[in-house]
């Protein structure tokens, strides 16, 4: 009698304990699937612009800025640091665990690694995803703000460089005390604040400050700051001189309000710096966008558009190449910008790195569509505003 009852309760237990075996490996399937189903079953622009860009996304940064931007380390840097290392040290306790105190064989604390790995990678991604990556899908800043379908023309371009121009001349630091580092961040973050609630009908928090990293760090992949997903902190690289760092700062900035596309970043790190209630960022952003507007003039103006600028300025610039050159890796900028560009077109930005060139092209649009106005300057042919053909509305960004 009793040992037919034991067979019954060993039956019993069957059941429940392939149960308990089973449902691991179906919440990682169920992890991973969720990851492939974002891709495969994308949702239209529009769903991804309503109900994340302009709702989910400001929820999770209203409750993240706060957190990492009050700790004046970089989360991210130390995770990403110690993450590794951590899992390392416990896969080789485990190891050493299973194979000295459990007399497992070796190859049971082999695969302790690779299988936690098979949770952790879906986990992070959807991480990315929900933090970060499905900002990608939201419409583009043409279609979201009604820019015209109309092409940059060289005029439009001079004309805007001669109002840079102007601004970085009545702006231009004379003293070290002008050059506040932390107040200039803090205006543009909250110039760029202003210019999404109009833009878009809702606040967005950013934070107040930007973080510096190791000197060097960035530069010598040859970028100078990045916005990380997982925390929503935006860094820069702190071997950068001070005009660089609040420039740079401007557009990680712009990542953290949302913006995915380099080029529409650019766009709205130049729109907040331009209109923050500060002289040294006004001068480093109008610094920034007159280079940009340079580069895309017939090669016989440049040399005259840096010419024009106040010895200050021609300063600044010789202080930031020496900062590039002096931290740059070539081969390994090479490699880095490869794979940049690579994901940016896994993520549908089919310029790649090409999409950082849009800014000057979109804030021009941005001028004829009314949302920022630039100083009046003459143009070419002796006339001050805006040409005819691109008079610019009252309203103002």
């Amino acid at each position: 009698m009793n040992q037919d009852l034991e067979a019954a309760g060993s039956e019993d237990k069957k059941p429940s304990s392939s149960l308990r075996k089973a449902w691991k490996p179906m919440v990682v399937a169920a992890l991973w699937l969720l990851c492939l189903a974002w891709y495969m079953l994308q949702p239209s622009p529009e769903h991804v612009e309503n109900v994340y860009s302009r709702w989910a996304y400001r929820i999770i940064a209203s409750v993240i800025t706060p957190i990492t931007g009050a700790v004046p380390f970089s989360i991210a840097l130390l995770v990403f640091v110690a993450g590794p290392l951590v899992f390392l040290a416990l896969w080789i306790a485990n190891w050493v665990y299973r194979q000295k105190v459990k007399g497992m064989s070796r190859w049971r604390g082999l695969i302790w690694g690779p299988k936690w790995l098979l949770v952790i990678v879906p986990i992070v991604w959807l991480w990315f995803l929900l933090f970060w990556g499905m900002g990608y899908a939201r419409l583009p800043v043409e279609t979201r703000l009604n820019f015209d379908d109309g092409t940059v023309s060289e005029a439009e371009l001079r004309q805007i460089k001669g109002a840079l121009l102007q601004i970085i001349l009545q702006n231009a630091p004379s003293r070290p005390e002008d050059r506040d580092i932390g107040r200039a961040v803090a205006a543009v973050a909250q110039a760029m604040q202003d210019a999404v609630s109009e833009w878009e009908g809702g606040a967005i928090h950013l934070p107040g400050r930007v973080k510096a990293t190791p000197p060097g760090l960035l530069m010598m992949n040859g970028t100078s700051g990045v916005c990380v997903p997982f925390t929503l902190e935006p860094h820069v690289d702190g071997g950068l001189p001070d005009t660089a760092f609040v420039f740079v700062a401007a557009h990680e900035l712009g990542h953290i309000a949302g913006v995915c596309d380099e080029g529409e970043t650019n766009l709205l790190g130049y729109i907040a710096g331009l209109r923050a209630k500060n002289p040294f960022a006004q001068y480093a952003v109008a610094l920034d966008v007159y280079l940009d507007v340079v580069r895309q003039l017939p090669s016989a103006e440049r040399k005259t558009a840096i010419e024009q600028l106040p010895e200050q300025a021609r300063q600044d610039l010789q202080r930031i190449r020496e900062a590039q050159e002096r931290y740059r890796i070539d081969w390994f900028q090479k490699w880095s910008w490869r794979a940049y560009n690579q994901y940016l077109k896994s993520q549908g930005v089919q310029e790649g790195v090409r999409s950082y060139g849009r800014g000057t092209q979109l804030l021009v649009k941005a001028w004829r569509a009314g949302y920022f106005d630039f100083p009046e300057v003459p143009d070419a042919a002796g006339e001050s505003g805006p040409p005819a053909a691109m008079d610019a509305p009252d309203g103002q960004l």
